[in-house]
């Protein structure tokens, strides 16, 4: 024996986690997710970012622990198939080529909260950052990511 067995098996898990990126979360708790995907996003969550609004300035906002919970949500839920849990971590790498696609008031009946919406693609999947300009507490951040724009 030669001992380099070891490497078949790293080979493979490698290849595994190519077709399914998010394979390491299958067995994982709700909870264990969360704290996993927060640990990979310390660069996401300390930083603030920004990308270009329609007028060409830009739009600087942040993203909290409560923000990426809702994206953890966002990719078990309704952004399922086109947003990974393994994308949630690398998401800033992704901001600097987002496209404004419009902006609309919030029609949960919260004043002075405006949502603006830039698409993004990431490895072919097209997706939409949902980033919630609250004007009455000086706060932009990033709210949610959809598959498709809602209709205002």
């Amino acid at each position: 024996m030669s001992g380099d067995s070891g490497d078949i098996y790293q080979v493979r898990r490698l290849m595994n986690m190519r077709k399914n990126p998010d394979g390491r979360y299958a067995n994982m708790s709700r909870s264990e997710i969360d704290s996993s995907i927060k640990r990979r996003s310390t660069y996401l969550t300390t930083h603030q970012h920004a990308v270009v609004d329609g007028n060409g300035r830009q739009l600087k906002f942040y993203v909290g622990e409560k923000d990426v919970e809702h994206l953890i949500s966002d990719a078990l839920g309704r952004a399922k198939g086109t947003l990974r849990l393994s994308d949630i971590s690398t998401l800033h790498t992704h901001f600097q080529n987002a496209t404004y696609e419009g902006s609309a008031k919030d029609t949960k009946g919260r004043k002075g909260v405006v949502f603006h919406y830039y698409k993004i693609t990431i490895d072919g999947r097209e997706m939409y950052l949902n980033i919630m300009d609250d004007k009455l507490r000086h706060r932009k951040t990033l709210h949610s990511i959809t598959s498709k724009m809602t209709k205002s």
